[in-house]
């Protein structure tokens, strides 16, 4: 009896419907807006917010340009595109930049007074100018801007024998920083349109009192600089800031980072200010390689140099170069 009624009973089992499912619990509805991603072409316009107002003016150029740029910095140096050729002349800029512009910032300023007061005289100075007036031993006189045709970059090339540095030391990168902190984190102005730059000085006037005796009494001044996103080999891609439509911030690891050389100190993930959930409070991080991707994949985008307007200053008393 009992092997029967295990039987019944199983069989009664097999013979059961399966129970209905329970209903699949409605969607949760989420209360946030889904953040796109952050498109570089967007920061000429974050710039202008930020009232970087001539950041914005060359790199609305750069993307507007025909694709060049080149490929090491040796090559920057040289202006030699990636085809292997000079830079074509639409890749100057002779107009954007003013001298007068750029020394309103402190920095500009110091670097311009050490240059006229002291780097010009200084030995490795002295050294270079009779290098280059050696070339014309023989001449009465030199008048460098009319021998050059009247061209920025033709006396760059033949007469430039000094500079000061603005912006390139360690201490300088860190003064930076530290501009962009006092700032709310947002980098000034000449920071994004020049970044690390020269100033330089060119001999102005010459004449050869003897075969061997010259009287340098004026020079010209100017900055001359690469707007390029060639990163240095073996180096952390430059760091630009964190940027979203709305404007950039500094995030003081990244600039450390840079700095340093040291990718471990990096933070390569947005951050967010204020409500996260709102596309214009997420900022993305932003280096040179991101604008040389961009230019290889749109085949557009041209690196350029800067020039800006030049000053003569007249040295008083005048140098005198013994060859």
């Amino acid at each position: 009896m009992d092997v029967i009624d295990g039987l019944s009973r199983f069989k009664t089992w097999l013979d059961t419907p399966n129970p209905p499912k329970p209903p699949k619990a409605p969607p949760v509805k989420r209360d946030y807006m889904a953040v796109p991603p952050f498109d570089i072409q967007e920061i000429p316009g974050a710039m202008r917010k930020e009232f970087l107002t001539n950041s914005a003016k060359l790199m609305e150029r750069w993307f507007n340009g025909e694709l060049n740029y080149g490929p090491t910095e040796t090559d920057v140096q040289a202006e030699i595109n990636q085809k292997g050729d000079p830079y074509p002349p639409s890749m100057y800029d002779m107009m954007t930049i003013k001298l007068e512009w750029v020394l309103k910032y402190r920095r500009a300023k110091e670097a311009y007074d050490y240059l006229i007061n002291t780097g010009a005289r200084s030995p490795r100075a002295y050294q270079a100018l009779q290098r280059i007036l050696r070339r014309y031993v023989g001449r009465v006189s030199v008048n460098t801007w009319t021998a050059c045709g009247e061209k920025l970059p033709s006396l760059h090339r033949h007469f430039q024998f000094t500079f000061a540095n603005v912006g390139s030391t360690f201490a300088q990168k860190i003064g930076e920083l530290l501009i962009a902190a006092q700032n709310k984190n947002v980098p000034d102005d000449l920071v994004g349109v020049l970044g690390s730059f020269n100033i330089y000085a060119a001999i102005a006037y010459a004449t050869f009192r003897r075969m061997d005796e010259v009287e340098i009494s004026g020079i010209y001044v100017y900055i001359k600089d690469s707007y390029d996103f060639t990163d240095k080999a073996g180096e952390v891609s430059q760091y630009l800031g964190h940027w979203s439509k709305n404007g950039v911030v500094v995030v003081p690891y990244n600039g450390a980072a840079a700095a340093l050389n040291n990718p471990a100190l990096y933070i390569e993930y947005p951050v967010a200010v204020g409500n996260a959930q709102v596309a214009g409070n997420v900022y993305y991080p932003v280096q040179n390689k991101d604008f040389r991707q961009w230019a290889l994949k749109h085949q557009r985008g041209g690196d350029f140099i800067v020039y800006s307007d030049y000053r003569f200053v007249p040295l008083n008393p005048p140098m005198t170069v013994y060859l």
